[in-house]
């Protein structure tokens, strides 16, 4: 069984702009496809355990409000558990991003 969830690490939403940031575009069309979103920051990511651990959050995106996101449950997830993990920073770029 595939797990349906898309990780993405990532600016946080706050600081995205709904209208030309590619992240939610590619978000939103994943949840069409029933996928989940998590969303976590490089500074959240860990090895626990030889396990990589994420602490984000999944969240839901939806361009028609003006409040484009809605956080849905906070967690701590092994990453293992996503399908895909999309690396997303806006410049400028920084070596923590590199790193993970």
């Amino acid at each position: 069984m595939i797990n349906k969830i898309i990780a993405i690490q990532g600016n946080n939403p706050s600081k995205l702009k709904p209208e030309t940031d590619t992240s939610i575009f590619l978000a939103s069309e994943m949840q069409k496809k029933n996928y989940k979103i998590f969303h976590y920051e490089p500074k959240d990511l860990s090895i626990i355990d030889s396990k990589v651990i994420a602490d984000g959050y999944f969240i839901k995106f939806n361009y028609k409000e003006k409040k484009f996101f809605k956080i849905l449950k906070k967690q701590r997830l092994n990453l293992i558990k996503c399908e895909f993990i999309l690396i997303r920073q806006d410049p400028p770029f920084n070596l923590q991003y590199i790193s993970t």
